[in-house]
């Protein structure tokens, strides 16, 4: 608005001079004189242009400050500590998920390690194992005949059922029950089960 009042008081100069020197014409040439009310009258509708113009130009400048001032600066501002804020989330979400990284890693080797211990332990296990099912099978087989040589005796030449009870500490009536003899009498080579 203030831009269109200081045109006027451009122009308005302009045009008065014109009128005057058109006063001062008429006597001479009225020729000049029109040619003069045309020049005016393309001033006029000059001006009537630019007000049209400066018109134009303050609404848009009106509706552009409009626009600025419904978004407020404050609403940036607030937007941009929430950008920075999530930023800094951001950050520290990069650090513990490094961090967790570093600690999934450690973990794995870590089982790997127990894992491979765990394997040793089996396989030693299995080996324990073999040997005792090996000393099982090795003391069944020499169990039978430590048995049958404690139990049993083979008559020898010269040996009576007194010598022979004496021999494993106990009586001459304890083997002939345990043998099942009615007598006395022992052959050589006679397998006697002697009584615990």
């Amino acid at each position: 608005m203030n831009k269109k009042i200081a045109l006027i008081f451009l122009c308005t100069p302009l045009i008065w001079g014109c009128t005057s020197t058109l006063t001062a014409l008429r006597g001479n040439n009225d020729h000049v004189i029109e040619e003069m009310k045309t020049e005016i009258a393309d001033l006029k509708h000059s001006l009537h242009g630019t007000e049209v113009e400066l018109k134009l130009l303050e609404e848009k400048f009106e509706t552009r400050e409009a626009r600025e001032m419904a978004s407020p600066k404050g609403e940036v501002a607030s937007l941009q500590r929430k950008i920075g804020l999530l930023e800094k989330t951001v950050d520290k979400m990069s650090g513990d998920l490094k961090s967790l990284m570093s600690y999934a890693n450690q973990t794995t080797t870590s089982l790997s390690h127990y894992r491979d211990q765990i394997q040793e332990i089996d396989r030693k296990l299995g080996e324990v194992s073999k040997l005792r099912s090996t000393l099982s099978q090795i003391s069944k087989t020499y169990a039978a005949p430590e048995t049958a040589t404690q139990n049993t005796y083979r008559v020898k030449s010269g040996d009576s059922l007194e010598k022979i009870a004496r021999m494993h500490q106990t009586t001459a009536d304890a083997l002939k029950k345990n043998n099942q003899l009615s007598s006395d009498k022992i052959a050589i080579g006679q397998e006697l089960k002697i009584p615990q």
